[in-house]
């Protein structure tokens, strides 16, 4: 059962028991079912408003993931580029410095020599 059909339901209680609502006690529970009743109607439109955001964020990972897949392909086959800017792809250790990259395994450096 929804809050909303809880709330109507508790109308439909009151309405059922001929509760007066001319005295200070009816008044006041008539008041707190209109503001169940207003919060109800709030919760569903927040609900409303989750869902579109999770069906939009949903979207936006979809897309996400085409732009890195378009971008960088397979992990698997990402190498990192030669420092110089060539192109030329060396795959570095941790121990190794970019920059010792052109001096040992560059192509571009090499025809130079």
């Amino acid at each position: 059962m929804t809050v909303n059909e809880k709330v109507a339901h508790l109308k439909g209680v009151i309405e059922g028991m001929d509760f007066d609502t001319t005295t200070k006690e009816g008044k006041l529970i008539g008041l707190i079912v209109d503001i169940l009743s207003d919060v109800a109607d709030e919760l569903i439109e927040v609900e409303d408003d989750v869902d579109t955001l999770f069906d939009y964020a949903d979207e936006l990972d979809g897309d996400l993931g085409e732009v890195e897949q378009t971008l960088f392909g397979d992990e698997d086959d990402i190498d990192d580029e030669c420092s110089c800017g060539c192109h030329d792809e060396y795959d570095f250790d941790e121990e190794d410095d970019e920059d010792d990259c052109c001096d040992e395994h560059c192509s571009c450096h090499a025809e130079k020599e």
